[in-house]
């Protein structure tokens, strides 16, 4: 039984727990309350404080939780509720195991070294945290990032990978700083952020071995926070060169945004519909004098009665076509099971199919189920009637007129760096069709268009994204989201029109350091986090008659 004391303790560790879930989710879009980033590893260790064994990671996992459920709500809008309530379930809960399990390592690979403090007394963990010189202390929380970052590699490609929540992602307002993943990718940002977090709560936690005063916790933060300020005078000066490196001649883009309900797509009734919808949006687009029109993913019904209308278009304002559809491997088009593409097509002003590529990033349970041969129930967690099968390499359109080369990408593939990393150097331009509708007006879209401008900011190409209800845009090679030319049907990014933008040709910057070696930097994180914890867990192994408690008392 828990005492009076006992119970008051555990509902306010309760209530702290989802507290910082909650703070920590606020950290990301489109709430954008970036400083909250900052504060949760190290509050993460603090409400490990004073349990035992199992109980720091339960602690934090709950934290962990909260937090991938309140980001991730809008998987609960997907209009198949059995489906919807699963995939918000099973992945909040995927994801929440990383920070839990970096907490527990962290906690009992790090932190928790009972033994004999350097006079040779007993010490609990605040003592021995306290008997630590700044450079012992400068090395555990740069150890804390490397597990953290470490954590991150293995979220972001266990599976199929899931990089939605990575910490750093969360620092897109703060430009400068972005512009670290143009260096080592969102892992380094990360980094930063968890170091200066952990050496900032080790520096108070050490405070009674200098002069009392409100202050003397910073020389603990003077290394992370010169690095994080030398990293943003470097991400200044990448956007002072990009900006100066613009170029004046441009071209234009028309991207048709018909925010079609999730539902309407699913209904073959009304492909005439859409397609007579998606034609008055296209008629009103190309008026502008247009070199690109796209549409996209999910827009384009295949049960129609025709398409010349749009062939006619096309001549007669002489734009070149790209949008999203289903394609068929004709050789298989008699058997059983035919295999099928999600694929983004480009068509010339004649009407002539130039180019297809093929979707090779699928989302399970949402163009494949895995598994399925063996366990046909499965499929009732979707209301998708056919399976997608993965392309197999990257492509490139080409606009001849223009000479302007873009690298196709659909859906969430805008969202795994290694996909936009195959883009050469040839490439001018990053090209996302998308359809967040099935999540209807949420911060999915929010999320979704800042995770992408990442990979501009990663390879050094501008970006340019046309979604189904938002958010239709395009990225600078900073980064910068940009919606000017909007004709969508009120201010709300999640409205019915379309969007023309001037597209400067030709933005690139010089091959960028993620792009040559940087983009291992997670990688190596996760290989050192790999030879610390077996390095750690043989000391202990070696070392008997270790407490279990976790007192900061």
């Amino acid at each position: 039984m828990f005492t009076a004391h006992q119970k008051h303790k555990l509902w306010l560790r309760l209530f702290a727990c989802i507290g910082l879930g909650l703070i920590w989710a606020f950290a990301f879009p489109k709430w954008n309350m970036v400083g909250f980033a900052w504060l949760t590893p190290a509050c993460l260790i603090v409400i490990g404080a004073g349990t035992q064994g199992k109980s720091v990671f339960g602690w934090a996992y709950l934290a962990s939780w909260t937090h991938a459920a309140t980001s991730l709500y809008w998987l609960l809008n997907m209009p198949h509720f059995t489906g919807a309530l699963a995939g918000w379930f099973s992945l909040s809960a995927y994801v929440a195991l990383f920070p839990a399990l970096w907490t527990a390592i962290c906690w009992h690979l790090i932190y928790q070294f009972k033994g004999t403090a350097h006079n040779g007394a007993p010490t609990d963990t605040l003592q021995w945290l306290r008997s630590r010189t700044l450079f012992e202390a400068q090395r555990l929380s740069i150890l804390g990032a490397v597990l953290w970052v470490g954590m991150e590699w293995i979220v972001s490609n266990l599976f199929t990978g899931f990089p939605w929540l990575l910490l750093g992602a969360s620092q897109l307002p703060y430009a400068p700083l972005a512009q670290t993943a143009a260096l080592g990718g969102v892992p380094m940002i990360s980094f930063i952020v968890v170091w200066t977090s952990l050496a900032t709560g080790i520096g108070i936690a050490r405070t009674k071995l200098r002069t009392p005063g409100p202050w003397t916790w910073l020389p603990d933060t003077i290394l992370p926070v010169g690095v994080t300020i030398a990293l943003c005078i470097y991400g200044y000066q990448r956007i002072q060169s990009i900006e100066d490196s613009r170029p004046k001649e441009t071209f234009k883009v028309a991207l048709i945004q018909p925010a079609f309900p999730q539902t309407l797509i699913w209904n073959s009734l009304e492909d005439q519909s859409r397609f007579e919808d998606l034609l008055g949006l296209s008629k009103a687009a190309l008026q502008l004098d247009v070199d690109l029109l796209v549409w996209p993913e999910g827009a384009f019904p295949g049960n129609i009665q025709s398409f010349k209308p749009m062939k006619d278009l096309l001549n007669q304002h002489q734009a070149w076509f790209c949008f999203n559809g289903t394609d068929v491997d004709f050789e298989t088009l008699n058997s059983d099971h035919p295999t099928t593409f999600n694929a983004a097509f480009f068509m010339n002003p004649s009407g002539q199919l130039r180019d297809t590529y093929h979707k090779r990033h699928l989302v399970m349970f949402g163009e494949y189920v895995p598994l399925h041969q063996w366990f046909p129930i499965l499929k009732i967690l979707t209301p998708i009637q056919h399976l997608f099968t993965a392309g197999k390499q990257a492509e490139a359109f080409h606009l001849p007129e223009q000479d302007i080369r873009l690298f196709p990408l659909i859906c969430f593939e805008d969202v795994m760096p290694h996909l936009s990393h195959q883009a050469t150097h040839e490439i001018d331009c990053l090209l996302n069709l998308t359809n967040d509708g099935w999540f209807k007006e949420s911060a999915a879209q929010f999320q979704h268009a800042g995770l992408a401008a990442f990979r501009s900011i990663e390879t050094g190409l501008p970006m340019i994204r046309c979604g189904n209800n938002g958010l239709t845009c395009w990225v600078d090679p900073a980064g910068r989201i940009n919606t000017p030319g909007s004709h969508l049907g009120s201010e709300d990014i999640y409205s019915k029109g379309f969007r023309i933008m001037d597209i400067p040709k030709g933005w690139k910057v010089p091959l960028t350091l993620y792009q040559n070696i940087g983009r291992y930097f997670s990688l190596t994180c996760f290989l050192i986090s790999c030879i610390l914890i077996l390095a750690k867990t043989k000391k202990k192994t070696e070392s008997p008659g270790t407490s279990n408690v976790i007192n900061l008392e």
